[in-house]
């Protein structure tokens, strides 16, 4: 896989792992919280070998922050919009979640 894909991959799964902590925080469902855990152990550690693939430059992880940003806004907006949260609780999670992976 190119670096180009591997990065798409990454923002995809960094944006999972994001919305999976966000969606676990605030749901009212206590039977769903095994699954999400589940999912976030999963996510990151597809991450974790992904990210051992390539060097990642200062461009590179802003690139990857920016449209993983993105990708969580929307998919809280369309798939989980009975979620509250506030932008800055995502970029907070997002760039602690970078920094520990990446």
């Amino acid at each position: 896989m190119s670096k180009n894909r591997t990065k798409e991959s990454l923002i995809r799964e960094i944006s999972n792992i994001v919305v999976h902590e966000i969606v676990a925080k605030h749901t009212n469902k206590p039977e769903s919280m095994h699954y999400l855990k589940s999912e976030i152990i999963e996510y990151r550690n597809r991450v974790e070998k992904t990210v051992e693939m390539y060097n990642w430059n200062s461009t590179d992880l802003a690139h990857i922050e920016k449209k993983s940003l993105i990708l969580i806004k929307d998919k809280l907006a369309n798939k989980y919009s009975d979620v509250k949260y506030s932008e800055h609780g995502i970029i907070s999670k997002l760039g602690e979640i970078i920094k520990e992976i990446l």
